[in-house]
């Protein structure tokens, strides 16, 4: 201790032996030997002690706790203090990034259980449940709902066959999907899914972010992945009576989609005039099952050595001198009506030189564009690439199909692209599809249909697939595709 310090404790220590001689004097009898103090010094005795008391209060208070020792470390130890409250900052900032990036690691942390779908909300319309299992659901990632499941719920009418299946709403609405396929038909416009899709008998997976695009308002769509919950409410709308509640009609939307490929659908609005009495072919044009007249046969889909149609019949119409030839019955029906109105139109000099031809009559055909190639000196394999610029494989020709026939007019010396100089090909480009005909092989659909422009060749599909492509500027292979 300081040696002030000391003699302050000194002068305090005296002091308190002064106040307690004075609290004696009070109280023990003087002694004859002591002498008391006069007034005067008793005053100055007094104004001592006060001036000391007061001294005393002025003096600091020497802290020797933990705390005091701390700070007093700190003000002499500035630049350590400071480097150690930085270090203190940055753990505790690290710490609580660790731990938000810890909390949202096991928030993302994908769940995989079953999910729960639940149909309805109990208030409008009647609720139901069903499990779904995790794997069902979940493909490459994407989430996906089944649509039968969704059908039953929302009254969509379900047709098709195991790999190809339509849902239609009660406005004619439809929505189409087929088994492995990535596009979807949205009322005849062909679109992105975003996803392959599953379509077998007993289920159709499809996206559950398409479907809910696809919908628009009619269905709301609520998803859970903490609890993977599906919630799916049919929304609906107040009628006249304020007390009944109707479900809002179910309508499917390409808008929030990039059109593949676009079509027009066939309305009653779209009229047919002949200028004879269409009905005695009504039947044939419109067949009862038109989708088997949408038979394809290609390089890539042969028909096969066996196969021949059953209900081929003799045409009627104008052919080649000389030759027979068939067509399926309603092929023939149609094109007998067509050409008679060709007739009525003034186009008297067309006639049929090519109509159903047989695997063999195929074999012998091609056999003889070989030969003919191969004698202007080609290999067999140049020969056989040649011919099929313009020839089927045997097995691949549509002529097997039973419903096209190749068209020439009397002016013509062999079947080449001069047809399309004629009057009847340009009646047939604006009536064709009226009699349920199309042009089978384009002359800017020849990458698609992988043959070279042939304008005299023409398919029989039926007067409503007609119309459609002719509406839409497509080729067979195109609309096939869509539909």
């Amino acid at each position: 201790m300081k040696k002030k310090d000391k003699d302050i404790k000194n002068d305090i220590e005296n002091i308190e032996d002064v106040e307690t001689v004075e609290e004696q004097n009070e109280e023990v009898t003087v002694s004859e030997e002591e002498v008391p103090l006069n007034d005067e010094e008793l005053l100055m005795l007094k104004r001592s002690v006060r001036e000391d008391r007061k001294k005393r209060r002025r003096l600091t208070h020497y802290d020797n706790s933990d705390k005091a020792k701390f700070w007093r470390f700190t003000k002499r130890n500035k630049i350590f203090s400071v480097i150690c409250v930085l270090l203190a900052v940055l753990i505790i900032a690290l710490s609580t990034l660790g731990t938000v990036f810890l909390v949202r690691k096991i928030r993302a942390r994908e769940n995989k259980s079953d999910f729960t779908i639940i149909f309805g909300d109990g208030k409008y319309t009647e609720k139901s449940t069903y499990t779904a299992k995790y794997e069902d659901l979940m493909r490459d990632g994407i989430l996906h709902i089944d649509m039968y499941k969704l059908a039953e719920y929302a009254d969509l009418t379900v047709t098709g066959t195991k790999t190809s299946v339509k849902f239609t709403s009660n406005k004619d609405n439809y929505l189409r999907f087929e088994n492995a396929s990535t596009e979807a038909i949205i009322n005849g416009s062909s679109v992105e899914v975003g996803s392959a899709t599953v379509v077998n008998a007993e289920n159709c997976y499809v996206p559950y972010d398409f479907l809910t695009k696809a919908v628009g308002d009619a269905l709301k769509f609520t998803l859970d992945r903490d609890t993977n919950t599906i919630k799916i409410a049919r929304r609906v709308h107040a009628t006249d009576d304020d007390d009944v509640f109707e479900p809002v009609e179910i309508l499917f939307y390409t808008d929030n989609f990039t059109v593949i490929v676009a079509m027009h659908q066939v309305t009653d609005e779209y009229k047919y005039e002949y200028p004879l009495t269409a009905k005695p072919y009504i039947s044939a044009m419109d067949p009862e099952d038109p989708s088997e007249y949408l038979l394809l046969a290609n390089k890539q889909t042969p028909l096969g050595e066996a196969y021949a149609p059953t209900d081929l019949v003799k045409l009627t119409c104008k052919t080649a001198t000389g030759r027979e030839m068939f067509l399926r019955k309603d092929a023939a029906d149609a094109l007998y009506f067509m050409m008679m109105c060709m007739q009525a139109d003034g186009i008297n000099d067309t006639y049929v030189t090519s109509a159903y031809r047989s695997y063999a009559y195929q074999v012998d055909l091609w056999n003889r564009y070989v030969d003919q190639h191969m004698s202007e000196g080609m290999t067999r394999e140049q020969a056989e690439e040649m011919a099929l610029t313009y020839s089927a494989r045997p097995g691949t020709s549509e002529h097997q199909t039973g419903l096209c026939i190749d068209f020439m007019t009397t002016s013509m010396t062999e079947l080449d692209e001069s047809f399309e100089n004629s009057q009847a090909f340009a009646w047939l480009k604006d009536n064709a599809h009226k009699y349920g005909f199309v042009l089978r092989y384009p002359a800017d659909k020849v990458g698609t249909t992988g043959y070279k422009y042939e304008p005299w060749h023409y398919r029989f599909v039926g007067r409503e697939a007609a119309t459609e492509m002719y509406l839409s500027n497509f080729c067979f292979e195109e609309y096939l595709k869509v539909n």
